[in-house]
């Protein structure tokens, strides 16, 4: 079987499709030219930094497959480990058809994984990495064949961060040796970045009672009722971050 094998060659992964098919490995962006004069019969995308363009798409739509360590449709993008985590959301690896997206694409399987308290990120996502690898094993009698029922993502539920924002967030996190930090440390971290906002809004809703205060002595009950519109929004928005610090264990 003829493979286009899109990402870095040095993987369990990429040693199993070697033994028995005509891989071509590839790490650099490609074309529609460069594909079609390779004529694969299926490609595979695993760690592969650039995103594929549309021509290749329409060209190879039934053809084309990525993996993904995050549990689709959340986390999509980057560092899917790391936001899981953060988020607080469903946790595993996906492997899923490629369209013009961001890992939107329909799924074909999926693996819920949970990571020990105790590991720190880099383990996890070590670990994340040896599940997709083995899932991909274990269906490639399947794949190989494009014998998959395929599975629309629930938009409603997506999540989607970028390089940017994960370099932004661990920043503020303030972790020594960031990789090395435990998924322990981190969630705590989080919850420290949550209790903050709640004293931010707090201190920004006193203001908003002093006012109420202020126009109470002057007997200016219209204007009254627009400040405690503003409370209202700040109360609600602290009762979301509660809910948010209590369910994130």
């Amino acid at each position: 079987m003829k493979i286009l094998y899109l990402g870095c060659s040095n993987s369990t992964l990429a040693t199993f499709l070697s033994k028995e098919n005509d891989v071509t490995f590839t790490q650099d962006k490609i074309t529609l030219k460069y594909v079609k004069d390779i004529n694969p019969d299926i490609v595979i995308s695993y760690r592969y930094r650039y995103i594929i363009s549309a021509d290749i798409v329409t060209e190879y739509s039934d053809k084309i497959l990525n993996l993904h360590i995050s549990y689709l449709p959340y986390n999509r993008g980057a560092s899917p480990c790391f936001w899981s985590i953060v988020d607080n959301t469903k946790k595993g690896v996906t492997i899923h058809m490629i369209d013009e997206g961001l890992d939107t694409g329909d799924i074909l399987y999926q693996s819920e994984i949970n990571p020990e308290k105790s590991e720190t990120l880099r383990q996890y996502y070590n670990r994340m990495n040896n599940e997709i690898q083995n899932l991909f094993i274990l269906k490639w009698h399947k794949i190989k064949n494009l014998n998959f029922i395929k599975q629309k993502q629930d938009n409603s539920k997506a999540t989607l961060h970028t390089v940017e924002q994960t370099r932004q967030f661990m920043a503020q996190l303030e972790l020594n040796n960031k990789w090395d930090t435990t998924i322990e440390e981190v969630m705590m971290k989080t919850d420290e970045q949550l209790i903050d906002e709640i004293q931010r809004i707090r201190t920004k809703n006193n203001t908003h009672w002093m006012d109420v205060v202020r126009l109470a002595f002057r007997l200016a009950p219209e204007e009254a009722r627009e400040i405690f519109k503003n409370i209202k929004e700040c109360d609600q928005k602290i009762n979301e971050l509660l809910k948010e610090l209590a369910d994130n264990d």
